[in-house]
């Protein structure tokens, strides 16, 4: 699930609701090739093409500002223990209930009573061919909540007009609506297959310190690759703002004082589990996570449409002085945040 694709991407099939949806990669031995994607509020969506931002300040640790160390995470189960086919846990959230079909059947209905709204929505497709994956509709009492290529997780951030309360039973739908097949250049659209397998649950958040943790791989950790996204690197774009972990201690939180211009995105990279709290003149703007030891980007949309104003208060003008501080929570490795302007 590494995010990787270009952004125009993000924007493919977005609903009304789009943006109030978080996406997290893709499901471990889930077969679909395309990650979830559409952009969210304080929510993650894949990398896209970085531009030039002028202005760039010498980066410069903060001083007194250490996160505390990493908690010891709960023991990872040994085999990973799956429900319908998906794995009891995955990106922050314990699966709580589940329910799987087979094509030719396209629709799956789970109803839960939640006992807390901080939910996670999973999704999965297997055995439907080389090549060939579904797509997908999921709603929430009769409300469209997102329509994508089928597997990965969702976050919803708000649940107002949805009819979802704590104590109330809540009916989620899954439905097959059509497929592609990638033909090595671009997806084409295909009759839905016959033979298959299709899933959907619904996952509850759990604190950082009891969630099973991978084991941290033997050996050191790759470098971060040079790619900063779509395949534009500090060569070919020498002005892009890249803020990188202190290489002596990612643990500690990192500050940089620019000349701003308009961002069209926020992208983070990181390949061990933990948070990175993304802050603009001491306003936090969004969190990314990861929960395993891949190499993974995420990232949110910038401010160029006005959305950092109404979601954050943050009025932000080309030729501002900007402070932006990336404060590492539970990281254990080397991270970076690029921004890229509109």
């Amino acid at each position: 699930m590494n995010l990787t694709d270009l952004k125009q991407v993000l924007d493919e099939r977005s609903g009304g609701s789009a943006e109030h949806v978080m996406h997290h990669v893709r499901l471990h031995g889930v077969r679909a090739k395309v990650v979830a994607r559409r952009r969210r509020r304080i929510a993650t969506w894949a990398t896209c093409a970085v531009a030039a931002l002028a202005g760039i300040a010498a980066a410069a640790v903060v001083p007194g500002l250490r996160t505390d160390v990493t908690p010891t995470p709960a023991d990872s189960p040994s085999p990973v223990r799956t429900i319908e086919g998906f794995p009891e846990y995955a990106t922050g959230a314990r699966v709580v209930a589940a329910k799987s079909a087979a094509l030719p059947e396209r629709r799956i209905e789970l109803t839960i009573v939640p006992t807390t709204l901080d939910l996670v929505i999973f999704t999965r497709c297997d055995g439907t061919g080389d090549n060939v994956e579904p797509d997908e509709k999921v709603s929430v009492n009769g409300h469209f909540l997102y329509g994508l290529g089928c597997g990965g997780s969702s976050r919803q951030l708000s649940w107002d007009g949805l009819d979802v309360a704590v104590g109330k039973p809540a009916t989620f739908v899954m439905t097959i609506i059509g497929a592609k097949r990638f033909d090595g250049t671009d997806n084409v659209p295909v009759a839905i297959p016959d033979t298959g397998t299709f899933g959907l649950a619904i996952g509850v958040r759990i604190p950082f310190d009891q969630y099973p943790l991978p084991p941290r791989p033997s050996g050191p950790l790759a470098p971060l690759h040079d790619v900063l996204m779509a395949g534009c690197t500090e060569r070919l774009c020498p002005d892009a703002v890249i803020v990188r972990s202190d290489p002596a201690d990612p643990t500690r939180p990192v500050q940089r004082t620019l000349t701003w211009k308009t961002t069209d995105s926020v992208d983070m990279l990181a390949q061990t589990p933990g948070l990175l709290h993304v802050r603009l003149n001491g306003v936090e703007i969004t969190t990314g996570e990861w929960w395993d030891y891949q190499m993974n980007a995420v990232g949110m949309f910038g401010d160029k449409n006005g959305g950092w104003k109404r979601e954050f208060g943050l009025d932000l003008n080309p030729g501002d002085s900007v402070t932006i501080e990336i404060v590492p929570e539970h990281i254990t490795g080397a991270w970076q945040v690029v921004f890229s302007p509109a």
